[in-house]
């Protein structure tokens, strides 16, 4: 499998093809999630997305993933920006979690 230079998934492992000699899951492993240190704290706003919180701290919106694995209290990463009730008006928009306090970690790890 290829991935682009720099990619979450570049070193992650492989399935291995069972020792039988049959075909097995043609795929990744999951990737480790990293637990990194938390250096600011973000309050949610209206507007707010993960690619433009990450664009706004690391100059990357590829980095949304470090916001994500900082706050890794939700199952899925969009939970951490908008709430569990709907628009008040329009059901089928979501609306923010303002308020909510998201932690921002460095954009790499210091060694």
């Amino acid at each position: 499998m290829a991935f682009f230079k720099g990619s979450y998934y570049e070193t992650t492992a492989l399935f291995e093809p069972p020792e039988d000699g049959t075909k097995g899951f043609r795929g990744l492993r999951g990737r480790a999630i990293a637990n990194p240190e938390a250096v600011l704290e973000h309050s949610v706003t209206i507007g707010d997305r993960l690619d433009q919180m990450a664009q706004n701290y690391y100059a990357n919106p590829r980095d949304w993933r470090r916001l994500a694995d900082c706050n890794a209290q939700v199952m899925f990463p969009e939970d951490l920006v908008y709430a569990d009730d709907p628009h008040p008006e329009k059901p089928e928009i979501a609306a923010e979690d303002t308020g909510r306090t998201l932690l921002v970690p460095r954009r790499r790890e210091v060694r």
